[in-house]
């Protein structure tokens, strides 16, 4: 099987690329692994490189989230460890000194989105859906986005997305303050993503650095580790492995703990 990232320079900008378009860029543990080792490799070795842009494969996902099919059946201890190689991917991207372009196309759901939160800049399509759905199958966002989302968007938002559980389009997501740019056409986004880019590409990487460094409202650390104790423990929950199998099965989830 090939990598599950794809890398590919031009000029100072690196693309990342999540490579399963089968499963929607899924993440597990393979693709978190390779995307936190490319994104420490910007920040320690490849100097020339001044700005990042994550994107998924095909057409119809950035990523929607978390690969179920590698959670199903874990204990609170396996789920724990799983999320842990979330924060480590994503937590790498939300504290590189180089900035990164969440380049979105399409579904941006769960542990995707909590990626895309992670990221400096977003640039998304206008026929792009967000969402944070795990509450719908008795989970909670484990990748941070309990900590980012109320900072992006503030509380009221912040909780009616991940207590309904509900998708909101490109339009809503860019009034919600979710999008650096107003949404563009599809045909029109890798233009768009990569003009922005090349400019701020074109800075010094020091001062980008700094920039981002004196801007960064740093996550804590704390309230990471609450969220992934309170994340493992929904996953391994009875109610959360039957949310988890409801989905696989695409039928309405019987929850029965009270």
């Amino acid at each position: 099987m090939g990598s599950l990232i794809e890398v590919d320079d031009n000029g100072r900008v690196r693309t990342i690329t999540l490579n399963r378009p089968d499963r929607l860029n899924a993440l597990n543990t393979s693709v978190l692994d390779e995307l936190a080792d490319e994104v420490r490799l910007v920040a320690e070795e490849s100097r020339g490189i001044r700005c990042l842009v994550v994107r998924g494969a095909g057409d119809r996902a950035f990523s929607a989230g978390a690969d179920l099919e590698e959670i199903r059946g874990l204990d609170a201890d396996q789920a724990q460890a799983f999320i842990r190689r979330g924060h480590r991917a994503i937590t790498a991207i939300e504290r590189s000194p180089v900035p990164v372009i969440a380049e979105v196309d399409g579904f941006a759901l769960g542990g995707g989105f909590e990626l895309m939160l992670a990221c400096h800049v977003v640039i998304a399509s206008d026929r792009s859906q967000f969402g944070l759905p795990e509450a719908r199958i008795g989970c909670i966002p484990g990748f941070g986005g309990t900590q980012r989302l109320p900072r992006t968007v503030g509380k009221a938002a912040a909780f009616h997305l991940m207590l309904t559980g509900s998708r909101i389009d490109a339009d809503r997501a860019w009034q919600i303050g979710l999008l650096s740019v107003p949404p563009v056409p599809t045909a029109e986004l890798p233009r768009e993503v990569a003009e922005t880019a090349f400019l701020i590409a074109s800075g010094s990487r020091t001062g980008l650095a700094n920039l981002l460094e004196a801007v960064r409202q740093s996550t804590s650390g704390p309230a990471l580790e609450h969220e992934a104790a309170l994340a493992a423990l929904s996953i391994a929950s009875v109610d959360g492995q039957e949310g988890i199998t409801s989905f696989a099965e695409r039928r309405e989830p019987v929850f029965t703990e009270e």
